[in-house]
C-alpha cells in the first residue's frame, strides 16, 4: 500500500515539475534571464546608456537628443542661404536604428536621423518662389556709342521632389550635415544670342514724360512697358502691338483709368497704354521702318505734338509696323520715374538721319487735321520725304482733361 502511495506521489511531483518546466519555456527569454535586455557598455550619440534596458535607453535618447532637432541647417543654391530647423524639414531621431546598433555590440553609436518625405516636401514648396528665377532672354545693352549683345539665362525652378530625395539621403547617411544643396530644373530662354545676329547699332531713340502723379495711369504704363521691353521682330515680319500686349484687362494686371474715346474723356481699363503706343510710334518712324497701321486720338494729347500721337484699342485700333531690314529689330522700352523711353536696335545705316514734320490746320474750335511726314537724310542731304498719314481730331464741346 505504501508503495502505491509513493508511486502516486512521484507521478504528482513529476506533473508539477513538468508544468513548471512548460511555464518557463513559455516565458520570454528576457523574463528567464533578467539582465539579457540590458545594453552593454555603450554611448549613443554621446549619451551614456550603458546597462539600461532598451525602453529606458529609448526614453533617455529621445529626451537628451531632442535639441538636435531644433538646430538650424542651411539650404542654399550656392549664393542665397536660408536657415531651417531639422524638425521643420521633417527630420526625426532614428532611435530604433541607434538602439539596434547598440544591441549589436557597438561601443560608440553615432547620431542617426530619419526623414519624413511628406514633411520635407511641404517645407520645401514655399522656397520655390525664393529660389526660382525666370528665364532672361538675350538682350542688347548700350555703353556710350557702343552696343553689346548679352547672352540670355535659363529659367531655374526648384525641383522639390529631387531636392527632398537628395536631402533625405544626405541627412540619413551623415547626420552631421549642416549645408543642404538644393536641386533645380532648368529651361533655356526662347531665343539664343544667334537670334540677334546682324544687330550693329541704334536705329532710333524717343522718350516723353508722363504724369507719375496719376498712379493708375502710371501703373498701366509700367505694365505695358515691361511687356514690350526686350521684344524682337525678325526680318520681314510685321509687329502688332495689340497682339503683343494682349487684351487690357484686370486679369492681365491693368487698372481702370482715364482714356479718350469718341471725342470725350472717359474711364477705361488700361488707360495710359496709349502713351506707351505713342512713344513707340515715334521711335519706329525715326528708325525708318514702315508703319502699316496706326490711328491718332480723337483729341490732341498733351504729351505729344499734334499729328504724332497714336492710340490703341483691343480688336479695334492697332499699331503695326514692318521690319523691312535684313537684321532683327530689338525693342528696349522702359518706364521709370516719369519718363517713357523707347530705343530700337538693328542694322544701323551709316550717315542716315531721320526727322518728322507736321502740317496741321485748325478747321474750327474742335476740329484739327494734321499731316505727318518723314524726312530721310543721307550725309546731310534729303533723299526722301514721305507722307506717313493724316490725323483728324474731332472732339465734343464738353471735353476736359
Amino acid at each position: 500500500m505504501e508503495s502505491e502511495r509513493e508511486i502516486v506521489k512521484s507521478f504528482h511531483c513529476f506533473g508539477v515539475f513538468k508544468g513548471v518546466l512548460l511555464l518557463l519555456l513559455a516565458l520570454p527569454l528576457s523574463a528567464q534571464e533578467p539582465g539579457r535586455d540590458k545594453l552593454g557598455h555603450v554611448r549613443v550619440a554621446g549619451v551614456d546608456v550603458s546597462g539600461l534596458p532598451a525602453e529606458q535607453a529609448r526614453q533617455r535618447l529621445e529626451h537628451r537628443l531632442a535639441l538636435k532637432l531644433e538646430q538650424k541647417l542651411v539650404l542654399t543654391d550656392g549664393v542665397k542661404r536660408i536657415g531651417h530647423k531639422r524638425r521643420e524639414l521633417g527630420v526625426k531621431l532614428a532611435v530604433e536604428k541607434m538602439i539596434a546598433l547598440a544591441k549589436q555590440g557597438q561601443k560608440q553609436v553615432p547620431l542617426r536621423f530619419t526623414v519624413d518625405p511628406h514633411e520635407m516636401r511641404a517645407a520645401l514648396r514655399p522656397l520655390e518662389a525664393k529660389f526660382s528665377v525666370p528665364a532672361r532672354e538675350p538682350r542688347v545693352i548700350q555703353s556710350g556709342t557702343k552696343i553689346k549683345i548679352v547672352a540670355g539665362q535659363s529659367a531655374r525652378t526648384l525641383d522639390v521632389e529631387a531636392t527632398a530625395s537628395r536631402l533625405a539621403a544626405l541627412l540619413e547617411s551623415k547626420a552631421t550635415t549642416q549645408t543642404l544643396p538644393l536641386v533645380f530644373s532648368k529651361k533655356p530662354p526662347k531665343r539664343t544670342i544667334a537670334d540677334l545676329k546682324g544687330i550693329t547699332g541704334k536705329l532710333s531713340h524717343f522718350e516723353k514724360a508722363y504724369n507719375d502723379g496719376n498712379p493708375k495711369r502710371a501703373h498701366n504704363i509700367r505694365v505695358a512697358s515691361s511687356m514690350l521691353n526686350g521684344k524682337v521682330v525678325p526680318p520681314g515680319e510685321t509687329f502688332s502691338l495689340n497682339e503683343m500686349l494682349g487684351e487690357r484687362s484686370h486679369e492681365h494686371g491693368y487698372l481702370t483709368a482715364n482714356v479718350i474715346a469718341n471725342g470725350k474723356l472717359a474711364e477705361g481699363i488700361g488707360g495710359g497704354v496709349s502713351q506707351v503706343t505713342g512713344v513707340l510710334f515715334n521711335a519706329v518712324l525715326l528708325a525708318g521702318l514702315p508703319v502699316t497701321e496706326y490711328a491718332a486720338h480723337s483729341h490732341p494729347v498733351a504729351y505729344l505734338p499734334v499729328g504724332r500721337d497714336a492710340t490703341l484699342a483691343w480688336n479695334h485700333i492697332d499699331l503695326k509696323f514692318k521690319n523691312n531690314t535684313s537684321a532683327p529689330l530689338y525693342i528696349a522700352y522702359s518706364a521709370a520715374g516719369n519718363k517713357a523711353s523707347a530705343t530700337l536696335y538693328g542694322a544701323a545705316v551709316p550717315g542716315r538721319k531721320i526727322g518728322l514734320s507736321v502740317d496741321a490746320k485748325k478747321l474750327d474750335d474742335r476740329h484739327i487735321v494734321a499731316l505727318l511726314y518723314r524726312i530721310i537724310k543721307r550725309n546731310g542731304k534729303v533723299i526722301k520725304k514721305e507722307k506717313i498719314g493724316t490725323s483728324d481730331y474731332k472732339w465734343q464741346e464738353d471735353f476736359s482733361e
